[in-house]
């Protein structure tokens, strides 16, 4: 089973470079994979919406309501990388702002905080998955190839190869969202109406 370290292997060999022992092991290489690699992850694990980080729960709402506005504050879980649904509601369609003014449906994040007029709060949001065994096979193929890009800058300082290695990765990665998408029942896309803008 691969591991993070196992990962940060696969693409530093792919450029030529060292392999390492951990990320945090100290070396020059660790340290370059720990520059780029979380970061990198987290925002390719946004780039869609995978069915591997997908994940549902009911807030609780905090001790302390907001100062004004609105009558509750939810904590949003800390490996939250994405709200992408509010109680039913996709709110990553356009549609959302026929509902953003409404009292039956209106909220805010700001910062790990979701405020809103709500009682009960239930999301569907992206969550940071650092195991590379709960991710496809394409997506662990599509970041190695996107961290040895970066790393072919850093270690071999090749611009050639870092542009050939992203390029490879976005590709691969297009092709693990399509695949992703092709698991499961199909979600409708959620449109403006036309006449609502006039």
């Amino acid at each position: 089973m691969p591991s993070e370290t196992d990962l940060l292997n696969d693409a530093l060999g792919s450029i030529g470079a060292s392999r390492i022992t951990a990320i945090d092991d100290g070396s020059t290489n660790a340290n370059h994979c720990q520059t780029f690699y979380p970061a990198l992850r987290d925002a390719w694990l946004t780039f869609c919406h995978w069915k591997f980080n997908k994940a549902r729960i009911e807030l609780a709402a905090d001790a302390t309501p907001p100062l004004f506005e609105f009558a509750f504050s939810y904590t949003l879980p800390s490996d939250n990388l994405k709200l992408i649904e509010y109680n039913g509601v996709n709110t990553d369609t356009s549609s959302l702002v026929l509902f953003e003014f409404s009292t039956v449906f209106r909220f805010k994040i700001e910062g790990n905080k979701l405020l809103t007029n709500d009682g009960a709060v239930k999301i569907v949001y992206l969550k940071r998955v650092t195991d590379p065994n709960l991710w496809t096979p394409l997506f662990y193929q599509g970041l190695s190839a996107l961290l040895a890009g970066k790393l072919a800058m850093a270690i071999p300082k090749d611009a050639r190869m870092s542009l050939a290695k992203f390029n490879e990765g976005q590709a691969i990665m297009l092709l693990a969202a399509a695949v992703d998408g092709q698991q499961g029942s199909v979600e409708p896309f959620r449109a403006d109406d036309l006449m609502w803008g006039r």
